[in-house]
């Protein structure tokens, strides 16, 4: 482990370069400037940062509020490093496609470098609610055309997950499960459409989303006449982040529109 604080330049750029090359994680607040070019271009002035360069080769920087990175790159980074007019010059390049980082660093205030070892197996734990959101985000997970009308609805015995309206009019009432569907799940749909009628003319549409149908509730499934979709908690948290990246690029940008505007 190498801890240095407030660090002469050179002294920060000759660490910074065995940290990399032994693939440490290394931890460095600074005040830099940083530019990008690539699919986009930006630049962002001199502030205090945290930069972190991970073992994988990449590369995040941080402002002292929100949880996202102002700027990062992916792993697989080039490093490149140099003293030039007295500034610290750091350079991530991504070959493909390419993109480049520079940090323009005129201070640093506290430098670490280290190893971790972390080997633990991940395991997520989440609930309904998630696939809940993300079908409301995403009605096309379930199907294409897809709107829906409202969720948690109090029906007699409990709340309807989902409920919406098909491309052709069908009312299609949403039974949600993160675990294979059991009899139990066909029951509980089955009580709920006793509160549901359809429009004249139009069918109700009872359907189960979860990652699979338990063993032997097939039979029964076709038997009452429901549909089963597909949906895993893993596709969902997918699609809420996407969103979520999605709404944060679109902030950004108008308030670059904002900035230049002013």
């Amino acid at each position: 482990m190498t801890v240095l604080v407030s660090p002469a330049l050179d002294e920060a750029r000759r660490e910074l370069v065995k940290g990399l090359e032994a693939r440490r994680m290394v931890v460095v607040v600074a005040s830099c400037s940083i530019a990008y070019s690539g699919r986009t271009g930006s630049d962002l002035g001199e502030g205090e940062r945290l930069i972190l360069f991970k073992e994988d080769g990449c590369i995040l920087v941080h402002r002292r509020n929100n949880y996202q990175p102002v700027n990062w790159q992916p792993s697989g980074c080039v490093f490149q490093t140099r003293i030039e007019d007295g500034r610290l010059i750091v350079k991530a390049v991504r070959p493909s496609p390419l993109e480049t980082l520079t940090l323009t660093v005129s201070s640093v205030e506290f430098f670490g470098s280290f190893h971790l070892k972390d080997e633990a197996r991940f395991v997520l734990h989440s609930s309904e609610e998630e696939m809940q959101k993300a079908i409301i985000a995403e009605p096309s997970l379930v199907e294409a055309g897809l709107q829906i009308v409202d969720f948690e609805k109090k029906v007699v015995p409990g709340f309807v997950d989902v409920y919406g309206i098909d491309s052709r009019g069908n009312t299609v009432v949403i039974e949600i499960k993160k675990d294979p569907a059991g009899t139990s799940t066909v029951k509980q749909l089955a009580e709920y459409l006793k509160n549901f009628e359809a429009p004249a003319g139009k069918k109700l549409r009872p359907v189960i989303v979860a990652p699979a149908l338990a063993k032997g509730v097939l039979p029964l499934v076709n038997k009452m006449g429901f549909e089963f979709k597909p949906l895993t908690l893993q596709k969902s948290l997918e699609t809420l982040q996407k969103r979520a990246d999605s709404d944060q690029s679109r902030l950004n940008g108008w308030l670059d529109s904002a900035e230049r505007k002013d």
